[in-house]
């Protein structure tokens, strides 16, 4: 079963909330393949919220490859591979650290640099 949280105090928008709970779930196979996602409407009445931010993280991890949409019968889990499930983990993780970097005012310039230093040692 999915397991999603909400905070509309935070920062992050509620939709991203959403994609980066459901692709780590999918990523870590606590989702299994062709799962049937809960519909927009059982998610937003759920986590009370309006069914938008729901479609539009729906809509994300469907153009992200993570689930595909039968008309009719809902969204599903598509099948990750494990060599690019690690590709998809790395490149959330380093997402992750280079928004954080970038909140703090790094340049572009900077950070890749510190890649370069940290690939060094």
């Amino acid at each position: 079963m999915i397991q999603l949280t909400v905070s509309p105090k935070s920062e992050t928008p509620l939709y991203e909330q959403l994609y980066k709970q459901i692709a780590a779930q999918i990523l870590a196979n606590k989702i299994e393949a062709h799962y049937c996602l809960p519909s927009i409407r059982v998610v937003a009445r759920e986590l009370q919220i309006s069914v938008i931010p729901v479609k539009a993280a729906y809509d994300k991890l469907e153009t992200d490859g993570y689930i595909y949409t039968v008309p009719g019968k809902g969204c599903f889990v598509n099948e990750i591979h494990t060599e690019s499930r690690q590709n998809r983990l790395a490149e959330t993780k380093l997402r992750e650290a280079l928004d954080y970097c970038r909140g703090i005012g790094m340049t572009d310039d900077e950070l890749k640099e510190l890649l370069k230093q940290i690939l060094q040692q």
